[in-house]
């Protein structure tokens, strides 16, 4: 559901979509979107409740981020991308006052 959500925000933002659960060996990119010259490797995270004191730090690990840009690298050495690229992260909550945080260019 998080992913979804993520998705139709991102769409809305002009973000067009490439790709979703993009997977290279043990790597999974959720949401891959291009807009103008620009690709964005998305990862998404789905929190129960919106918490000020949960920070982006806790949900997104150095290790997931280094697994994620080596599943970007491999992607990209089959796409043939010859553009910029960004990752970011967005945190999703669900519920009766949806909202969504969207961090760009979180790491890279």
């Amino acid at each position: 559901m998080g992913e979804a959500m993520a998705l139709q925000y991102l769409e809305h933002q002009g973000y067009q979509l490439v790709e979703r659960n993009y997977r290279s060996g043990r790597g999974e990119i959720d949401i891959i979107v291009i807009k103008e010259r620009l690709l964005v490797f998305a990862e998404v995270k789905t929190c129960s409740v919106f918490h000020r004191e949960s920070m982006v730090e806790d949900k997104v690990t150095w290790y997931q981020r280094e697994k994620i840009k080596l599943t970007a690298h491999r992607y990209l050495s089959e796409s043939n991308w010859n553009g910029g690229i960004r990752f970011d992260v967005l945190m999703v909550y669900p519920g009766e006052q949806e909202s969504i945080q969207h961090f760009k260019g979180y790491f890279g």
